[in-house]
């Protein structure tokens, strides 16, 4: 009986084993898939696929099953798996899903969260620079408007200053700082996720956001809508 049961147990690591090799250069064709590895794309390791895991799945292999590899596009990037408010890209360090597999992992590995989890997220908002030039100060209108659960916004600076970017309620309460740092003169972009300074959704409803920088000041509406 001890040997029968030695040789399942044998068995059962045996397949095990096998499930971990033959999935685990997955981590490699994703974006710092090293970061969470297995917990990339699986509840737990060997274990049920987390929604990431059940999009790459259903829609972004080479061929069905085990040995089709992950095609991350820009289209993937672009999904926001969990509905955190963060697309997959932004959780995996490559926005615009440029990256192949083989080249060096982009990004800063240490803001990398799961695009699997909805708990795991992003706590800072990123603020990211985009080409051309700008020709005076300007708080543009966010997009989309009405958004759920995510919304972005563009701002102009023709002069370097301290920026200060914060959202606040309908009475005037803040919500949640989405930037306050010194930036160059430039044209930037800043993605706001919907939820509050301690990480929870906000109501839907009507918010104003409030850009301050030298002696510029600029405020806007936008409404969440769920």
């Amino acid at each position: 009986m001890k040997k029968y049961l030695l040789i399942t147990a044998t068995l059962a690591l045996v397949a095990s084993s096998g499930f971990l090799v033959a999935r685990s250069p997955r981590t490699g064709q994703v974006p710092n898939g090293n970061v969470k590895a297995c917990f990339t794309c699986h509840v737990t390791p060997g274990g049920p696929r987390n929604a990431f895991g059940q999009e790459i799945e259903a829609n972004h292999l080479s061929t069905p099953g085990a040995a089709g590899t992950v095609q991350w596009s820009p289209a993937l990037a672009a999904l926001d798996s969990d509905g955190d408010g963060f697309s997959n890209g932004v959780e995996l360090q490559d926005p615009e899903g440029t990256w192949t597999a083989g080249q060096p992992f982009p990004g800063d590995p240490t803001l990398v969260t799961n695009p699997g989890d909805p708990t795991d997220f992003p706590t800072t908002t990123a603020v990211d620079e985009l080409p051309g030039i700008a020709g005076g100060y300007m708080l543009e209108g966010n997009y989309p408007n009405h958004f759920n659960p995510s919304t972005t916004i563009r701002f102009t600076l023709p002069e370097s200053g301290a920026v200060r970017l914060a959202v606040y309620n309908s009475i005037g309460q803040r919500v949640r700082v989405l930037t306050e740092q010194t930036m160059d003169a430039g044209v930037y972009s800043v993605t706001w996720n919907g939820r509050d300074e301690a990480g929870q959704l906000v109501d839907s409803g009507t918010y104003l956001y409030h850009m301050t920088v030298n002696d510029f000041s600029s405020t806007r509406r936008m409404v969440m809508l769920k």
